[in-house]
């Protein structure tokens, strides 16, 4: 089974990666509870200093969670080519976009463990402010979560064109760049406004007050349209 494949490949990486947001999550627990009054017993500037590192490793540990995209999106069904494994897999009995979207599945189930993983751990931290109420912490999910899902996906795609992990990754690299350089040139030299993916960014954050569902929407259908590009280019690949 298909699915199988793609858990088998795809595990190592997830578990690598759920590994590191607990071990963060543990430690911004252990310094928020001081369960054996180890950093009560430290000087005041030395628990400030444990305090603030826990907090800057938890943001860090929720802002780069999207960008495990980047891997696991490099690790999809395009990589088939460069271990010289597509001509076996498209000569089974099964629809070529079969093996396309199992795979994109497998990874958006890993990502969406990631992202939910690295929420649940955000909530250790000893500052409220974090995720004040359930909506919050909802909203934050959406809106990474999307994030995330895009990153994904646009690597995905990339792979895919390119037959290549490590091309894919570059190629989506060079996308993003020219993305950004394209809004920042667009922005401040034409007064126009052009979606811009980090909106999502902003839209999680406890302050905002922007419109989330719109945003959302938006860039889940982007997804879409990346993925439809993927099975396209993916059905007419010479094997």
């Amino acid at each position: 089974m298909y699915f199988w494949k793609c858990w088998r490949d795809t595990r190592g990486t997830l578990f690598a990666l759920l590994g590191a947001v607990l071990a963060v999550g543990a430690f911004g627990a252990y310094v928020a509870l001081d369960p054996l009054g180890w950093l009560a017993a430290k000087p005041l500037d030395a628990r400030i200093l444990w305090q603030y590192s826990s907090v800057a490793l938890l943001g860090t540990m929720l802002g780069t969670a999207p960008v495990a995209g980047f891997w696991l999106g490099a690790l999809g069904v395009g990589a088939e080519f460069e271990k010289g494994t597509a001509d076996f897999l498209l000569t089974r009995p099964r629809a070529r976009g079969y093996f396309l979207w199992a795979s994109w599945a497998v990874g958006a189930a890993h990502m969406a463990a990631l992202v939910l993983a690295a929420h649940v751990a955000q909530l250790t931290r000893s500052d409220p402010r974090a995720f004040g109420s359930l909506w919050v912490f909802l909203r934050s999910l959406a809106a990474l979560g999307t994030l995330a899902l895009l990153f994904y996906t646009l690597t995905y795609l990339m792979t895919t064109l390119a037959g290549n992990s490590r091309h894919g990754i570059a190629l989506t690299l060079g996308v993003i760049i020219v993305y950004e350089g394209l809004w920042m040139w667009l922005r401040f030299w034409y007064d126009i406004n052009i979606p811009f993916f980090f909106d999502l960014w902003r839209a999680a954050s406890p302050t905002s007050t922007s419109s989330l569902l719109p945003l959302v929407a938006g860039w889940l259908a982007v997804c879409l349209a990346l993925m439809l590009a993927a099975q396209f280019r993916f059905e007419r690949a010479e094997v």
